[in-house]
């Protein structure tokens, strides 16, 4: 009993996102990222949406190495707060579905050499999908303009 008692004091102490594994990013950070999840049905009527800027898989070098290749597709915008440049990248991930499906985390991940190099996850408690179902994902990047 009393190791039961100690091992629950124990696990106390740690802060709560350290014991699930979430690195959060916060405004200031070198970068940070904000997603935004939403599952329509086959009509279009919200079924699902989900936000966090908490990530339990972030690879921090390769997400700055992809916004480095993505700003040279799209002019981006550049916002001036407390006297700070930052620069605004959004990107869009649309995928429909076309199985039933139980969907458990919002990924981010590139391609490079024909292997998948994942670059952000957002795990959370999941939602069912059916074909037809379309998720939309919106990234945002904050990061400050060198």
């Amino acid at each position: 009993m009393n190791r039961i008692f100690l091992f629950g004091f124990v696990f106390l102490l740690f802060p709560l996102n350290s014991s699930f594994g979430a690195t959060p990013t916060k405004f200031g950070d070198d970068v940070f990222i904000f997603v935004q999840t939403t599952v329509r049905n086959a009509d279009g009527q919200l079924v699902v949406y989900l936000e966090s800027t908490k990530f339990t898989d972030l690879n921090l070098s390769e997400v700055k190495s992809f916004l480095d290749s993505e700003v040279l597709r799209a002019k981006d915008p550049i916002v001036t707060i407390d006297g700070i440049q930052y620069q605004v990248i959004r990107r869009m991930q649309s995928h429909t579905f076309d199985t039933t499906d139980l969907v458990a985390s919002t990924i981010l991940a590139k391609t490079v050499d024909d292997k998948t190099v994942m670059l952000a996850r957002f795990a959370h408690d999941g939602y069912p999908v059916i074909a037809g179902d379309t998720l939309q994902s919106m990234w945002t990047f904050i990061r400050p303009v060198a």
